[in-house]
């Protein structure tokens, strides 16, 4: 009895905290990097790539699935932002209005040297804007756009990858109104899943903000009901631990076919919840937990929101003859995924010396205090 004791003690805990949030960003922009890179042949049209030592059609099928990126992040943030509210000390204003100035700061700069950037060397604001519409109408979509809200607007914007900024926003600002029905978290999430259902909604497609609003309540529920941690406890020694890893596997390739083969519009909850759950968990028992491994992924997610809105401009925009030159498709997403961490290496130097996140931090603080008045 001594020894089974001992055993459990000497079985590394494994929990749902910062470290794991941040690996697991880690992988999910990785994901983005090959869904956006390879989902159809017209990403790569022009340039012979090659698959080995799989074929174009598998990469591809794969690539669409990496759309999960997208749940794992809405998930990732209403956990995070749950577990945040519970601990704030201001009014439910004040946090939002925090909340959001932290989740849009890092986009501004962004979008400040991107524009500058773009319109010195491919006259891209000028296209973007102004070209289609009078100046009047193209300013007031360079504002809505530099807040993050041209998805939400439907306006023009500098680069079509930032819709996901408005998801961003409408999850934050949603977060004090689900709070209050906290008791009820569950129930919120299956009228969220509902609605559009009630009221017959199609989605047009992937980048609907309201489509990954079920994932983003989930986040919520599990981390109001601690269900990660508890999985990750059950079953966790030995034959027992061989046993869930060869069934989590087994639901991660299941839930690949059926990610593919299933209409989004028709089992959205599925494709947007059910799936990115078993990977999710998947990813934070048997996959961050591998020596190394997790500190790259770490460093990745700590660079991820970066990446996520400088990668299009390199793989796309300005730079797609460099990026597709590579010949292998591994290499392509590696060239991609260095040249995108390397702009935002180059980016974290250049706010830490200008004191930028200090100065939003300051702001933050001041609105926190007057909530707190």
């Amino acid at each position: 009895m001594k020894t089974t004791d001992n055993n459990k003690e000497n079985v590394k805990k494994i929990s749902f905290d910062k470290s794991n949030s941040l690996a697991l960003k880690g992988i999910a922009i990785l994901m983005m990097l090959m869904h956006h890179s390879f989902l159809s042949k017209s990403r790569y049209e022009g340039f012979k790539v090659s698959f080995e030592p799989l074929d174009a059609q598998r990469i591809i099928s794969i690539s669409v699935f990496m759309k999960i990126c997208v749940p794992v992040f809405a998930f990732i943030s209403g956990y995070g932002l749950y577990l945040n509210y519970k601990k704030k000390k201001t009014s439910p204003g004040a946090w939002t209005a925090s909340r959001a100035l932290k989740t849009m700061s890092g986009f501004y700069i962004i979008w400040i040297i991107s524009a500058i950037w773009g319109q010195i060397g491919f006259d891209s604001v000028n296209e973007k804007f102004f070209e289609k519409q009078n100046v009047y109408k193209a300013i007031t979509d360079m504002v809505i756009n530099f807040l993050g809200l041209s998805k939400l607007l439907g306006t023009h914007t500098l680069n079509n990858t930032w819709w996901y900024m408005s998801a961003a926003l409408v999850f934050v600002i949603m977060v004090p109104f689900f709070m209050k029905a906290e008791e009820y978290l569950p129930v919120v999430f299956f009228v969220v899943c509902a609605l559009p259902r009630m009221f017959l909604v199609k989605y047009s497609g992937s980048t609907e903000v309201m489509q990954f609003m079920p994932a983003f309540v989930f986040g919520m529920c599990v981390a109001k009901y601690d269900l990660l941690n508890r999985w990750f406890g059950m079953y966790n020694t030995g034959k027992n631990k061989i046993i869930k890893f060869v069934v989590e596997f087994l639901l991660v390739v299941l839930s690949y076919k059926l990610y593919i083969s299933l209409a989004g519009n028709t089992y959205a909850e599925i494709k947007w919840v059910v799936v990115p759950a078993i990977v999710i968990a998947f990813c934070c028992e048997f996959i961050n937990p591998i020596p190394k491994v997790k500190e790259v992924l770490m460093f990745l997610g700590k660079h991820s929101m970066n990446i996520f809105m400088v990668h299009t401009f390199i793989r796309l925009y300005y730079y797609r003859d460099f990026t597709y030159s590579f010949g292998h498709f591994a290499l392509i997403i590696l060239v991609l995924l260095l040249t995108s961490l390397g702009v935002s290496i180059v980016l974290e130097f250049i706010k830490k010396r200008i004191h930028y996140d200090e100065f939003f931090a300051k702001i933050c603080k001041r609105i926190e205090a007057r909530g707190q008045q």
